[in-house]
């Protein structure tokens, strides 16, 4: 079958994986207590806040809508592309009146892309150094923050652009209350043994940069980046920072990588904390933008 978008390709590799999750889950009693697993969409991130909800008023299966190849260019013809990834998904999904999670990988698909739509917003760095007190913090702050940075470097390239996608390196999470929380170590078995799909997600959005906003020291989520990543040698400091605080990772088929602290992690003064480690990543990636810039 000729797939047109990258959005297709995404669409088969999680239709591949769907069922075989859902009857372990079913399986193992925890259907109705996990989140729905984070899927990636590019379908409608390239229209305007106002084009997309008037198509979702005209249609109610604005979900299902394909589109063609040229409506991910701002994606695919950007010339720097990051993929920020956070630590698992946080009841974004909404559940229908009877609480139940949508069963349609198309529907979570849009679902998840209409979130970060809604939420991620590209305004000036010094807002998310000194104002920005959300819930939110990690599309809010972190990813926003980080973004404004770097669309700070490439004003001194005029004719060049960037693009971002949103990932967790744990596609599944616990429902609880209002949020989510860390699935245990069973739990996520299911998804390494029945949804490994970040590394195909690489191969098909092929990102220039990663960024992992999933906290740098020792833990479960550093095993869960080297699950997915070939990650080659040791991290390196930057800027004379602690490599427990911030660090460049090498991944193969991944230009730049790097891992520092989620945004909800609350040190004394923590915006200024968080924009330390930041502009010790910007500070890499301005050094290496030629290398960022060049097409292969």
């Amino acid at each position: 079958m000729l797939m047109n978008t990258l959005s297709d390709q995404l669409s088969e590799l999680y239709e591949s994986k769907w069922k075989g999750l859902m009857e372990q889950l079913e399986a193992n009693g925890l259907r109705d207590k996990l989140q729905c697993p984070f899927l990636i969409s590019l379908y409608r991130s390239g229209q305007e806040k106002e084009e997309r909800e008037k198509a979702q008023e005209a249609d109610i299966n604005w979900y299902a809508k394909k589109a063609d190849a040229e409506h991910e260019e701002w994606y695919t013809k950007a010339d720097i592309k990051i993929m920020f990834f956070g630590r698992e998904p946080n009841w974004w999904v909404r559940y229908d009146e009877k609480g139940e999670d949508p069963a349609d990988v198309g529907k979570v698909m849009a679902t998840y892309e209409d979130y970060l739509d809604d939420n991620y917003n590209a305004v000036d760095a010094h807002f998310y150094k000194e104002k920005i007190d959300h819930r939110n913090r990690f599309l809010l702050f972190g990813v926003n923050g980080i973004m404004s940075g770097i669309r700070e470097l490439l004003k001194d390239f005029p004719d060049k652009r960037v693009s971002l996608i949103w990932n967790e390196i744990s596609k599944l999470s616990k429902r609880k209350g209002e949020g989510g929380e860390a699935v245990n170590a069973f739990e996520h078995s299911i998804e390494k043994k029945c949804f490994h799909v970040i590394p195909k997600e690489i191969e098909i959005l092929r990102p220039d940069i990663v960024i992992f906003l999933t906290g740098p020291k020792e833990t479960k989520y550093c095993n869960y980046i080297k699950e997915n990543f070939n990650v080659i040698g040791e991290p390196i400091a930057l800027s004379g920072l602690p490599i427990g605080d911030v660090s460049k990772l090498q991944l193969e088929g991944v230009k730049s990588a790097y891992l520092t602290h989620h945004p909800g992690y609350s040190p004394k003064d923590a915006n200024a904390f968080h924009w330390k480690l930041y502009n010790a990543i910007l500070a890499d990636i301005k050094e290496n933008i030629d290398q960022l810039l060049k097409k292969e």
